[in-house]
């Protein structure tokens, strides 16, 4: 396998090896499955809310998958949704993958995983479980899933694997619904010694359906909740100062980020995509040879952004860093991003320059 060559040779890290070598060859070593678009739970937030539910994979093909990704060298795996644990299968699924040899994520709601399912993980550990959080308690967690009992359901969750060391992030989603949430979550995560991430930044379904914007917290609020982070005000200078490259060059690729070049996604259909925003119904694993569709999606990256792209002229390009997928959801232009996006990025330059 291309991933266990480049280590013998190597005497690197992971890190190295794949700047050095996978990124410039193109190598596929981060790939994920969705599993399937079903939940337990009914987010206001969800992207994938307004998706037309088909067939899903059986345990079978979702296997043949699992090998066909094995045998072109992918290396990280993760798992995804909908909520991976509604799969009566999902357990036969992740030990076959793990017994491949796959480091793997799970991403998860965190509210169907009981004692079997730590029974499993402590035999077959993930290299780490992401949990997102919606709120402090159920009231919060009520308003944003629309299901009683959430809360309580999680917080046996986080118990359990802590108590067991299994390695798990916590990452709280914010919006509307639990906007004063941050402070009690981030404690959540210290109280369990779970690494701790967030993002409030909601964008649009993957059919364009701009509902989810709804929910967003306000720009003025999160500036709010991000003035109380430790060191996220040097975080932003530091990127605000790191020139744009791009300003005045000539034909500019229109993808900037690692889509179709170390990551993807095969959806819970079997189809392979750029990234996880970016959905094709062209090339599916169960009957299409994976390395000729990823050689197609080389041609994504031979795209050019328009000469009217605002992002390519804008001095904070580095520390917005636009995905033009989310562009094109919300604007129908995938050389224009959406208002809010700009404002946000305007009013976090405002804050890391302010002096208390």
């Amino acid at each position: 396998m291309f991933a266990e060559e480049s280590l013998v040779k190597n005497d690197n890290s992971i890190e190295q090896i794949r700047e050095k070598v996978w990124i410039p060859k193109r190598h596929p070593h981060v790939g994920g499955i969705e599993l399937t678009p079903y939940c337990n739970l009914r987010c206001v937030h969800c992207y994938l809310q307004d998706q037309e539910k088909h067939t899903l994979l059986t345990t079978e093909e979702v296997k043949y998958i699992i090998d066909k990704l094995f045998d072109v060298g992918v290396l990280f795996l993760y798992f995804t949704g909908g909520e991976i644990l509604t799969r009566s299968d999902f357990f036969e699924i992740y030990i076959y993958a793990k017994k491949k040899g796959f480091i793997i994520e799970l991403l998860t709601n965190g509210t169907l995983i009981d004692s079997k399912a730590i029974e499993i993980f402590n035999k077959y550990p993930p290299a780490s479980i992401s949990i997102s959080i919606y709120g402090k308690d159920e009231e919060s967690y009520f308003r944003v899933t629309g299901q009683n009992g959430m809360y309580n359901k999680v917080i046996n969750t986080l118990k359990m694997l802590s108590q067991n060391s299994i390695h798990f992030e916590i990452k709280y989603i914010g919006m509307r619904e639990n906007q004063d949430d941050y402070p009690a979550i981030c404690s959540l995560a210290e109280r369990y010694g779970a690494e701790f991430s967030y993002s409030m930044e909601l964008f649009p379904t993957l059919n364009g359906n701009e509902c989810t914007k709804n929910h967003m917290i306000s720009l003025e609020k999160i500036i709010e909740i991000e003035k109380e982070i430790p060191g996220k005000k040097e975080e932003y200078r530091r990127l605000s100062e790191i020139p744009n490259p791009f300003v005045n060059q000539k034909d500019v690729p229109l993808y900037l980020c690692d889509m179709a070049i170390s990551n993807f996604l095969v959806d819970y259909q079997g189809y392979l995509n750029p990234c996880h925003k970016c959905r094709f119904k062209k090339w599916n694993l169960l009957s299409d040879d994976f390395n000729i569709a990823w050689a197609d999606y080389k041609l994504l990256l031979k795209e050019k952004a328009s000469k009217n792209n605002k992002c390519l002229k804008c001095k904070y390009l580095m520390m917005c860093s636009p995905c033009i997928v989310v562009n094109y959801l919300s604007t129908g232009d995938y050389n224009t991003p959406a208002e809010t996006v700009c404002q946000l990025t305007h009013l976090r330059v405002n804050m890391c320059n302010s002096i208390d």
